[in-house]
């Protein structure tokens, strides 16, 4: 319970942040990241709000009441395999005409007050859901660290696409790594977050280590990848980085060399060039 508040905290803050940018925003076409405008992350953002408030109550039909539920998918999940994310979140966007920014920020306000008032009263607090992804379940932590990943990095979308300075506070950066990327790598398939063309034959172990934060063993087996916690096995690459920085080249905001031109990723070991293949060798929806 103790971990949920925290995200909860974190959460509060990110929220406030986000719909006071949208508020004080115009124009929603604006390009931002990838294909998307300004106003389409505003759209995704609060549709991924809708979707961990109906995860939290084990009901999917708000959510599919916007995005139509795949037939082929078992009850209480969205999509069979992780790739197949990206086809939904498209189909939320042709689906949602809205792209009003204050309108955008109320949603995602209500949507958010909703969630942490339904967490609040949760009894079963540790009890397994249902996550996105079918025959995979997390407690009501991880939704919440999902929720704070949803919000930081779309935050930084929005405010960079608007030119707005924009601070990802570090202690929340590290919160959705070691909360929620690394859980859900644990909870999938070893291959789903692997490129298979670059890991291939590859037999290394980084250790990871989140300043201020967590440390962990990320173990690559010839295309697999196993996230376990630190032990005494032999290290290939040690690698000391930076949370906020991380999380952008994690999701592909930033670019690794300037993260490590600054000093915010780190290597060494056995092997230090290990760590410059780090990034290319992890893909992600």
């Amino acid at each position: 319970m103790a971990d949920w508040q925290q995200g909860q905290d974190a959460l509060r803050q990110e929220v406030q942040r986000v719909t006071a940018l949208l508020r004080s925003l115009k124009d929603p076409s604006v390009p931002a990241v990838g294909s998307w405008s300004l106003g389409e992350v505003a759209v995704h953002l609060s549709q991924a709000w809708l979707l961990v408030t109906c995860l939290t109550q084990q009901d999917l039909s708000p959510f599919h009441a916007v995005i139509p539920r795949d037939a082929g998918v078992a009850a209480g999940a969205v999509v069979k395999d992780m790739w197949d994310w990206n086809d939904v979140t498209s189909s939320g966007l042709a689906s949602d005409a809205e792209r009003n920014l204050i309108v955008l920020a109320d949603r995602i306000d209500e949507l958010a007050e909703k969630y942490l008032s339904r967490c609040a009263a949760q009894e079963d607090f540790d009890a397994p859901r249902q996550w996105i992804i079918e025959g995979t379940t997390f407690d009501q932590a991880t939704l919440t660290y999902h929720a704070l990943n949803e919000t930081v990095v779309h935050g930084y979308d929005i405010a960079r696409a608007a030119g707005r300075p924009w601070r990802i506070v570090p202690a929340h950066a590290a919160m959705v790594l070691a909360r929620f990327i690394v859980p859900v790598i644990r909870a999938t398939d070893p291959r789903v977050f692997v490129n298979g063309a670059k890991a291939a034959g590859l037999r290394a172990t980084y250790d990871v280590r989140i300043r201020s934060g967590e440390a962990f063993h990320f173990v690559f087996d010839d295309g697999a990848l196993t996230v376990e916690d630190p032990s005494p096995r032999r290290i290939d690459c040690h690698i000391s980085a930076d949370p906020v920085a991380f999380l952008l080249v994690v999701w592909a905001r930033q670019s690794q060399w300037s993260a490590i031109a600054k000093g915010k990723l780190m290597a060494w070991g056995r092997k230090p060039w290990l760590g410059f293949q780090l990034r290319s060798l992890i893909r992600n929806p």
